[in-house]
């Protein structure tokens, strides 16, 4: 599988890595592998097709790519790293008969354009917060994994009445996070790995292993998914980041992780939505699997013991990419808290959604 056109029919322009034109496509890789005829049921396995249209949005001189269907109040999806709108592929179907299904790339991630900027966590919230404006998005409920959930969380913090609930998945917020005490870190079996994970990242060894070994998609994506992922999933989790100047944003999501106040919006930001989570009275969701990573059975049940009108789902063996693992419980679980805690006809239930 080779490069695909339409990551390079783009020009440079002053100030960018890599400004896409408008042709620009969503590469589909649909090839027969040798791993089919030994699966089981190829109907059981996620699905690996993306049969959303992108659209392009020109926020503040960046194409925002995003997809947007359905009608009603938004429901709205923010992906985390090293991922893209493609990771929701199979939960879409689940909250389509209730609202208008919204997911977009982040600035250097799928199909959105890669300006030259630092891609520091202040620079995600900028352009997801002029996103929100320029589409005029109000009354929205997040759905949000990993990164995303400390853009939406922060946004939830600072625009309380914009948010009508959220469903989030191993989400970056306390007990563990911002990670105040490294000595604490590593005496939790789970987290020691994830610590580290961030310390490396802070070394002088990330660019190489970031963006000369590409190792954020070549290992960390399988590492942190409980299943196999097959080379579709793969050369399309590939395509935004095929050549090393695109990397960037890569290893500067583990850098951001702040370790004893060393990045301090970060801090500042997680600290905020930390104190908003256990005062708001919005519905809440979290789904979480086992073992987990970021958010382990220890961190879901200290939230749920503290925060107001929050629920819990388990969707089985699941490791960080929940999304990829168990996409149908993750999907029927969204779909039914937003029924029963959202929807304007609770009698409506999902159909067809299957992957």
């Amino acid at each position: 599988m080779g490069e695909g056109k339409g990551y390079f029919q783009g020009e440079k322009k002053p100030g960018f890595i890599l400004k896409y034109d408008k042709k620009r496509e969503f590469i589909k890789h649909l090839d027969p592998e040798p791993g089919d005829a030994g699966r089981w049921y190829e109907s059981q396995m996620p699905s690996c097709e993306f049969p959303y249209e992108y659209k392009f949005l020109d926020v503040e001189g960046v194409n925002l790519a995003y997809t947007d269907q359905g009608e009603g109040d938004p429901i709205v999806f923010l992906h985390g790293a090293p991922e893209q709108s493609y990771i929701w592929r199979n939960l879409i179907p689940y909250m389509l008969p209730y609202g208008r299904v919204i997911t977009f790339d982040h600035i250097g991630h799928g199909l959105s354009d890669k300006p030259d900027v630092k891609y520091e966590f202040p620079d995600y919230v900028k352009y997801t917060e002029a996103f929100f404006e320029a589409l005029n998005i109000d009354r929205m409920t997040l759905i949000i994994h990993d990164w995303g959930t400390v853009i939406g969380l922060d946004y939830a913090a600072r625009h309380p009445d914009k948010i009508r609930g959220f469903a989030m998945m191993e989400a970056l917020c306390a007990p563990w996070y911002p990670i105040k005490d490294a000595k604490e870190a590593v005496k939790r079996k789970g987290k020691a790995g994830a610590y580290h994970h961030y310390v490396l990242y802070k070394s002088d060894a990330a660019e190489d292993l970031a963006i000369n070994q590409n190792m954020f998609i070549e290992q960390v994506m399988q590492i942190h998914t409980y299943r196999k992922m097959t080379q579709r999933e793969m050369e399309t989790y590939r395509d935004p980041f095929r050549k090393p100047e695109w990397r960037r944003p890569l290893y500067m999501w583990a850098r951001e992780v702040s370790i004893e106040g060393d990045v301090p919006h970060t801090d500042e930001a997680m600290e905020r939505y930390n104190k908003w989570l256990l005062e708001k009275t919005i519905p809440s969701l979290e789904v979480y699997g086992f073992p987990g990573e970021v958010s382990e059975e220890y961190d879901v049940r200290w939230r749920v013991e503290r925060m107001k009108n929050h629920e819990t789902a388990f969707i089985g063996p699941a490791l960080h990419f929940v999304q990829e693992d168990q996409p149908e419980h993750v999907g029927r679980a969204i779909a039914d808290w937003y029924r029963r805690n959202l929807a304007p006809n609770p009698n409506v239930w999902m159909s067809d959604a299957q992957p």
